[in-house]
């Protein structure tokens, strides 16, 4: 198709109004859209027909943007003074992805914005169960959000992710600061973990060197003190090369300091989330591809990564509109923990983790980490990531979702707690669910080792993320209420410290399973610095879920793979021997079979000892099923794909 252009000189203030209502126009906007280019637009999955909906369809399309750089909504992006100019305008282009249905008649008129997570698409895998892809009718999975009439949205805001123009991927074009003209330079800091055996190994660098003058050291693990290598080269001002020192194995850290040049406004990518959402939203702009459909409810969804970036949007005031109202109506941020992200800053690096063996001292790990207005007993500051929202009223409602993994990888007992041993209450809201026993995100791949000691956590979480997204949207749009939350807390005594001991964790030693001796803990960090400063004697006080006699949350939204359990399912996993050995292992969590019959030095019931036969084991799991339901926690739908699915289930005698 023919790409679409807004004829020349024709502009769109971005300026929302309060919820449901029409974008207008001030005196002077903060940002405008030049050109919405639709670069294609066709039939999704291959043209097929979803019930009560019909077909969907998507388009691609290229957002070029201007910003003013001196309005109040924009002054909280860092570095947009140093960004080059045109007419006193900063220009950018993001990518715009929609997928929507054809008849606008039968559209829900619920735009659903899924913040990409480094371009990608990942609601669709936590919701549909399918990848990214629109070509093919088993792209789309189950088809539920399709099903329910949705129109899902993805805008580039990742500024070292490319724009792609193309659909398979959400990037975008940001400008680069410069010193007046003069490139601007500060120091920056690379981490990596080969996790490999290879002798050499070259790391990419997120921004230019300015100097050749760098300094690399390596060290086992998180807490070894760090040792000075001389064995590496420049391959090129963006790319190093090093040799595999002895005496450290495939897991060790490499952390590079050197002089970076040109930095991007990162923080930008926030501003194209607020201002794409508002042209969106708008059904009046010509080009708009949702102007038929005028959506009546907007969402935002952001999965891991993005769930960060979502957190950091609504913390740093980008949730309100220029002209006055909320961009999102709803926010669902998905297992992100208690952080937010490397993204507003200079030589920010977006696609940073803090994790416990990985990517340490990322700024955007730092208080504030719940959603209300509290003192922070560590540092004495005062702040909350509804503080800004709460004061124009600008709050989304909002859910956050976590599975176990965020607790150990993500400090997210911060959500709920001060650090010092106090629960935290949550605003009227915000709604926070555990995933309980659950892995970062369950994959539905086997469940492989790879460089971890145990076989990997393979619990769903899909069935609970579309009750939620459900829940999420009549309460935005209607006001209907949620489920309770349904989260650990120090009172209920269902967090504890992370011992064997204290969080009731079985022995399954006879396994080979050994208890973690590690968390991702966190200390106040001075970030005015390179590297990074950390202070010993102010650290925040880290917990976990307490679990039962199995090893299962107690606490949370327990699905039925944990409440009628054939495994042990936890969140935590370990490196194997030669990787780091000891440290958490990634973000998939473990699970150990239960065995067929209980075992010599098993805690653990055995499978016949619970469950006679197949019949009796498929009614556990109706009844947990269907407890759920009555919650508000599951659809029937899937409530009878877990019977079905139990009726079938192999492990249990029949």
């Amino acid at each position: 198709m023919k790409a679409l252009t807004i004829p020349a000189g024709v502009l769109f203030a971005l300026a929302l109004a309060s919820c449901g209502t029409r974008l207008r126009t001030p005196a002077s906007p903060a940002s405008e859209v030049e050109r919405f280019e639709i670069v294609s637009r066709a039939p999704a999955f291959g043209g097929a027909s979803f019930e009560g909906v019909g077909p969907y369809e998507a388009v691609v399309a290229v957002a070029h943007m201007r910003v003013n750089p001196h309005h109040p909504a924009n002054r909280a992006v860092v570095d947009i003074d140093k960004a080059e100019r045109s007419g006193g305008w900063v220009r950018y282009k993001t990518d715009v992805i929609v997928l929507r249905p054809r008849d606008p008649a039968k559209a829900s008129r619920v735009m659903v914005v899924d913040v990409p997570n480094r371009g990608n698409r990942l609601f669709m895998r936590m919701a549909n169960e399918a990848g990214g892809s629109f070509a093919t009718q088993a792209a789309a999975g189950n088809g539920f959000t399709m099903r329910r009439g949705h129109t899902m949205v993805w805008i580039g805001w990742q500024g070292d992710v490319p724009l792609a123009a193309d659909g398979s991927a959400a990037g975008t074009q940001l400008p680069v600061a410069t010193d007046g003209g003069k490139a601007l330079t500060g120091m920056s800091v690379e981490e990596a973990v080969f996790d490999d055996v290879q002798p050499r190994s070259r790391m990419r660098l997120a921004y230019p060197a300015a100097s050749l003058d760098a300094r690399l050291t390596v060290r086992a693990h998180a807490d070894a003190q760090p040792a000075e290598l001389q064995s590496w080269r420049w391959v090129s001002g963006t790319e190093i090369e090093i040799e595999r020192p002895q005496g450290y194995d495939a897991g060790a850290i490499y952390e590079l300091r050197y002089l970076a040049r040109d930095p991007k406004v990162m923080g930008l990518g926030l501003v194209a989330l607020r201002d794409v959402t508002g042209f969106l939203k708008d059904g009046r702009a010509p080009a708009n591809p949702l102007a038929d459909i005028a959506p009546r409810v907007t969402l935002a969804v952001g999965v891991s990564q993005a769930g960060r970036v979502l957190r950091d949007f609504i913390w740093q005031g980008f949730n309100a509109a220029p002209g006055g109202g909320r961009v999102f109506d709803g926010a669902m941020p998905l297992i992100a923990g208690a952080k937010k992200s490397f993204t507003n800053y200079r030589f920010a690096l977006p696609g940073r983790n803090a994790t416990q063996h990985a990517e340490h001292y990322t700024p955007g790990d730092q208080f504030p980490f719940s959603y209300g207005v509290t003192t922070d007993p560590l540092t004495g500051r005062t702040d909350g990531i509804f503080a800004r929202c709460a004061v124009d009223e600008t709050c989304p409602k909002l859910m956050h979702v976590d599975s176990s993994t965020e607790f150990w990888q993500g400090r997210a007992s911060l959500v709920v707690t001060d650090g010092a041993g106090k629960d935290i209450a949550l605003p009227d809201g915000v709604r926070a669910y555990l995933m309980a026993s659950t892995q970062h995100m369950a994959s539905g791949e086997p469940a492989i080792a790879g460089i971890c000691r145990y076989r990997h956590n393979t619990a769903p979480q899909a069935p609970l993320v579309r009750a939620l997204l459900d829940g999420l949207s009549a309460w935005a749009g209607e006001g209907t209420p949620p489920p309770a939350s349904s989260y650990p807390s120090i009172a209920a005594r269902r967090l504890a410290s992370p011992t064997q001991d204290a969080s009731g964790f079985p022995d399954l030693s006879v396994y080979g399973v050994r208890y973690p001796a590690v968390i991702n803990g966190l200390r106040v960090v001075d970030y005015g610095v390179v590297p990074a400063r950390p202070d010993p004697a102010r650290r925040y006080q880290v917990l976990v879920p307490v679990t039962d006699a199995d090893g299962h949350d107690i606490a949370g939204v327990r699905l039925p793979d944990v409440d009628v359990p054939l495994a042990t399912y936890a969140g935590w996993n370990l490196r194997r021997e030669a990787f780091a050995e000891g440290q958490l292992c990634g973000l998939n969590g473990l699970a150990v079979p239960l065995a067929a019959v209980r075992q010599d030095g098993d805690p653990r019931l055995g499978i016949a000892q619970r469950y006679p036969n197949r019949l009796e084991y498929a009614k556990a799991v109706a009844l947990s099923a269907r407890a759920l339901r009555d919650r508000g926690l599951l659809l029937q739908e899937d409530v009878d794909r877990y019977i079905e699915r139990a009726k079938v289930e192999r492990r249990v005698s029949p």
